[in-house]
């Protein structure tokens, strides 16, 4: 459950939740903005009651009404719930990490709500370092890598072709990978057709 105001906390936290597996119930007050409709959340347009927590094994309270946050807070104290307080770190149960994706990569930010800017911060530099790009270059990577892990015999010789490819641009990356791909997919398609070479033999006999 989150009472929530998109102004606080974005739809990011909530898709998040929902995609971890949880059951997500949005409360927010104004008519949600589009980018919730993709959350996998069930959004409510209603203020904030205690009744709104039967059933609830986590809370946030994340509104920019400082009044709702602390109803919030207090219903849930009464009833046992972990509750996260997004302007209110000291009396929080737990804190949300900010988590920045890439592909396969997964890079996770937390202070522990000693310091959200200083998390802002190193955000912003995590993601101007690490780019859109790392998603098509994580791709390759695990190409060429299953591929060196099922042909290379001596480990000494695998760990210098893995440790090589983390230097190449992710250009050159694809363009392995790409070529990679082709090759498997020759070597199915002649595997194929040899198998239905032997079969046809096989029937004639």
């Amino acid at each position: 459950l989150g009472d929530w105001s998109s102004d606080v906390c974005s739809s990011d936290l909530a898709r998040a939740l929902a995609d971890a597996g949880c059951t997500v119930t949005a409360l927010i007050k104004a008519p949600p903005p589009a980018d919730w409709n993709s959350t996998g959340v069930k959004v409510v347009q209603k203020a904030f009651e205690a009744a709104d927590l039967a059933s609830i094994d986590l809370a946030v309270a994340a509104t920019d009404d400082a009044e709702t946050n602390a109803a919030v807070l207090a219903a849930c104290r009464v009833r046992g719930i972990p509750v996260n307080v997004a302007d209110d770190p000291g009396a929080s149960d737990f804190f949300f990490p900010a988590v920045i994706r890439r592909g396969d990569l997964t890079l996770s930010v937390c202070t522990e709500g000693a310091s959200p800017m200083t998390t802002k911060a190193i955000v912003k530099e995590l993601k101007a370092a690490y780019g859109e790009d790392y998603a098509r270059r994580l791709t390759a990577l695990k190409t060429l890598r299953a591929a060196i892990i099922a042909r290379a015999d001596d480990p000494a010789e695998k760990r210098r072709r893995l440790k090589e490819l983390t230097v190449l641009p992710t250009s050159k990356l694809a363009e392995l990978a790409a070529s990679q791909n082709q090759s498997e997919q020759s070597e199915e398609a002649s595997w194929r057709s040899e198998e239905r070479r032997v079969g046809k033999e096989c029937r004639s006999r």
